[in-house]
């Protein structure tokens, strides 16, 4: 079930994540793993996480790869290293509109959002750069897991940041 697209206002959120570039089918096997390294990265680094999971789908090539993060907001703002960035998503208007869904329906909330924005006359973040589109925030954040909501299914907030 998805709900019906809005704009929400969010507040800039600091957070830590692995940055990963892999094509779409390979995201159910590879990223949802690394959420657990990233909670106990942040937890090492004396931080706190807060709030949901997220991925991030940052930077879309041509070759149908993707760069993403595998992220956690945090409590306050850590420094990473070589395995962990760390940073400050956005605040700022988003599309919104949220899903609950099997995690593989939630491409059709990502087309139905995309499409709803547009034709709204919504411009979103994000630039064409040759044939890339680069730095867009384009978020999925993981509300609910499978089972904690009574419809069994995980409540995923699918969010575009607007320019």
């Amino acid at each position: 079930m998805l709900t019906e697209p809005k704009i929400v206002e969010k507040t800039e959120q600091p957070f830590a994540a692995m940055v990963l570039t892999l094509s779409q089918p390979e995201i159910a096997s590879v990223a949802p793993p690394l959420i657990d390294e990233v909670i106990a990265w942040i937890k090492a680094q004396g931080g706190q996480p807060v709030g949901a999971s997220f991925f991030n789908y940052v930077n879309f090539f041509p070759d149908g790869k993707m760069e993403m993060q595998v992220g956690m907001p945090t409590d306050t703002l850590l420094v990473g290293d070589s395995k962990i960035t760390t940073g400050t998503l956005p605040g700022g208007l988003y599309a919104s509109i949220t899903a609950t869904a099997p995690y593989h329906e939630l491409n059709d909330a990502h087309m139905k959002l995309d499409s709803w924005a547009k034709a709204s006359g919504h411009q979103l973040d994000g630039t064409v750069v040759w044939d890339r589109f680069m730095g867009a925030t384009r978020i999925e954040i993981y509300h609910k897991d499978p089972g904690e909501d009574p419809s069994g299914f995980p409540v995923t907030e699918v969010a575009f940041r607007l320019e």
